[in-house]
């Protein structure tokens, strides 16, 4: 095989656009017209002069009602998608991401406008798309200093290379600088007012909700996802000024010349709400405009017998870009998807007719109600056809009139009676009917329905049912449109973002590289955190955090429960109350630091510590009590000798006095008293 050449390039090209154009402006534009003509209520052409023309509001009211629901599941949290870590070692990397792709869908984009254009969109007109690019703005900034002189001027144009001055004003000196320079006798120094322009580029990933009518995909592709599509293109409108800005060397002529034959008039049929003004003879050149093709095709462009995926950006026939891609960065979503085809079914599509049913017995109801309030009148006349009464009376009738008649009885009114209320139960049936295709009731829309149950458990039941319908719808805008937009996010940021990526996050300023994720795509992509009934997860993490409570008391708090896990329900239920940073009440022990501080003792050591230390002081009582009763007994043996000592001394001095008979009988004495005490 050969490799193409840009002829044969453009020929594949002119007929995969020409096969898309007769399936997307061809098949799905009459049903996408009377869609956006039956939301806007314009009149359906079969209006009679002096008649109703009224035109009910169901495609309006039906899409309108989901959408504060579905649009809620994506924005109730401040991540609407949190990529999620398959090993440990991907758990820094994974917060890391989930922080920069919401900061840059959030904040840096206008994610809340993006997912309703693309949500009411689908609801409406079938398809909703987001489309998501690497771009690079130039933004200027114009500063005014005043009384500079040449040396500052000049040092500060050296350390900026992007500024420049674009106006210049020598300052007059004044009286007392003229005096100081005569003074020190030193020359004038000229000083200058400048105003200086300084052009930042930056770049950033950006995201755009494409209008359905822009977007054209490949017939014969069978899937809402458009990773496998062969050929997907976005077509819309660039000026001179939008083509140069992206890179690409060209003029006015090249971009007038790219005019698109098969250019559908969808626009032009909705009551010009998306007229494209002619502005081929504009006075500004740059701001001519042309139909710009963004392509993302498969062929085998190369000659090598496979075909790959090429992004191809062309005006025209002149091809400005043609490179090999990873992937189409596109994603598209239909709120009923039909198997085995790109494009689904739309809350449009299934409420138009009976919006029709509804309008013609609305209508019919008023005239008739007209009529009843409104009677005609019934005059005689004769066989010449002249009447019996007298016709000014009865075109001129007022409260309290005269209606002058010829005969009796030539005036009589003309009883309309009103039927309206017997079409009451076929409306009813209508709604009946229109809840059960949407599966969105009146019910879910605060309203009471006098025909249905209105029994509590009949309520929870309609409800229950409703419930089911829209989270099926939003579990199909998640896997159709929100994960692959923020998985392209990510690459994006992965691929392109070569300067580091700076934001507040919770009160404080962080940094991240994206080029240290570019290998690290085994993540799990979990959207829609904060859906659902929020009511109903706050039930439930109430309960989870009571279960925490009850086992943080038990023996088992070590083994079952972490402090992470009990910030995690708080942080929750905070978010589900509708603030937005949980640190405000609570502290992320992720945050607090390391504490060098040994680890607490083992409560069984402990244990058997304190019982050593009671039986040691138990032996150190013992044997003070047994140290005590030994002093007492010396002290008495002491004693007792002590005054042993003296009676002898006492009877020795008796004895030295009065002889040896007293000496006996104080012996004698004293021997008797040792024995008494003893």
């Amino acid at each position: 095989m050969t490799k193409m050449t840009d002829a044969d390039l453009l020929s594949f090209l002119d007929d995969e656009a020409r096969q898309a154009h007769l399936f997307n402006d061809g098949e799905l534009q009459e049903e996408r017209t009377r869609a956006m003509r039956a939301y806007t209520r314009e009149p359906y052409g079969n209006e009679e002069e002096g008649r109703s023309a009224v035109v009910s509001s169901d495609v309006f009211d039906a899409v309108e009602g989901m959408l504060p629901d579905l649009i809620e599941v994506f924005t109730s949290s401040d991540k609407a998608v949190v990529f999620e870590p398959v090993g440990p070692e991907d758990e820094e990397s994974a917060e890391q991401v989930t922080n920069a792709c919401n900061y840059v869908f959030y904040k840096q984009n206008n994610g809340f406008l993006i997912l309703y254009t693309a949500l009411k969109d689908a609801l409406l007109l079938k398809t909703g798309a987001v489309k998501w690019f690497w771009e690079k703005k130039r933004t200027p900034t114009f500063n005014t200093y005043r009384a500079v002189d040449e040396m500052q001027l000049a040092e500060f144009l050296a350390g900026n290379p992007n500024a420049e001055v674009v106006e210049q004003e020598e300052v007059e000196p004044g009286e007392e600088e003229i005096a100081q320079a005569l003074m020190s006798g030193l020359p004038l120094s000229r000083r200058f007012t400048v105003k200086i322009k300084t052009v930042e580029e930056k770049g950033k990933c950006s995201i755009v909700a494409i209008p359905p009518e822009e977007l054209q995909v490949s017939r014969r592709h069978d899937s809402p996802l458009l990773d496998e599509c062969p050929y997907v293109c976005h077509v819309t409108r660039r000026s001179v000024s939008d083509l140069r800005e992206m890179g690409f060397d060209v003029d006015a002529s090249d971009v007038r010349a790219a005019v698109y034959e098969n250019v559908t008039d969808y626009r032009e049929n909705n009551g010009g709400r998306f007229d494209d003004w002619e502005d081929e003879d504009t006075a500004d050149a740059t701001m001519v405009r042309g139909y710009l093709r963004d392509e993302y095709v498969m062929c085998d462009y190369d000659g090598d017998g496979i075909a790959e995926r090429r992004h191809i950006i062309r005006l025209g026939n002149r091809i400005l870009r043609n490179e090999e891609c990873g992937h189409v960065p596109i994603a598209a979503w239909s709120p009923y998807l039909m198997t085995h085809a790109f494009s689904g079914v739309s809350v449009a599509d299934l409420v138009e007719d009976f919006q029709r049913i509804h309008t013609t017995i609305l209508r019919q109801q008023i005239d008739n109600l007209y009529l009843a309030n409104n009677q005609e009148t019934v005059v005689l006349t004769d066989s010449q056809g002249n009447p019996q009464a007298n016709i000014d009376d009865l075109l001129n009738r007022r409260p309290g009139g005269v209606i002058r008649e010829k005969i009796q009885g030539a005036v009589r009114p003309y009883m309309e009676r009103w039927q309206g209320i017997e079409a009451m139960p076929m409306l009813e049936q209508l709604q009946s009917s229109k809840e059960n295709r949407t599966g969105w009731t009146r019910y879910s829309q605060g309203l009471d329905g006098d025909s249905l149950n209105k029994t509590a458990t009949g309520a929870r039941m309609i409800m229950n049912a409703s419930q089911k319908r829209m989270k099926l719808m939003a579990r199909i805008a998640a896997e159709c449109l929100v994960a692959p937009m923020f998985r392209g996010i990510f690459k994006t940021l992965s691929d392109n973002g070569m300067e580091q990526l700076s934001y507040r996050l919770n009160g404080k300023f962080v940094q991240y590289d994206p080029q240290g994720w570019r290998d690290q795509y085994d993540m799990s992509i979990n959207v829609g955190i904060g859906t659902g009934d929020v009511e109903q997860q706050s039930q439930f993490l109430m309960q989870i955090a009571q279960s925490q409570a009850a086992v943080a008391g038990s023996p088992y708090a070590k083994q079952l429960l972490s402090p992470k896990q009990v910030f995690n329900v708080q942080a929750r239920l905070a978010e589900n109350a509708g603030f937005k940073n949980p640190e405000e009440f609570w502290v992320d022990p992720d945050t607090v630091p390391e504490d060098d501080s040994p680890p607490p003792p083992d409560p069984k050591v402990e244990i058997e510590k304190a019982k050593l230390q009671d039986s040691q002081q138990k032996a150190q009582a013992e044997m003070q009590l047994e140290m005590q009763k030994q002093d007492k007994e010396l002290a008495f043996k002491a004693e007792q000798a002590e005054l042993d000592r003296q009676f002898r001394l006492q009877m020795e001095q008796l004895r030295l006095a009065h002889g040896d008979s007293i000496h006996r009988a104080g012996t004698a004495m004293h021997n008797n008293e040792g024995e008494r005490f003893l």
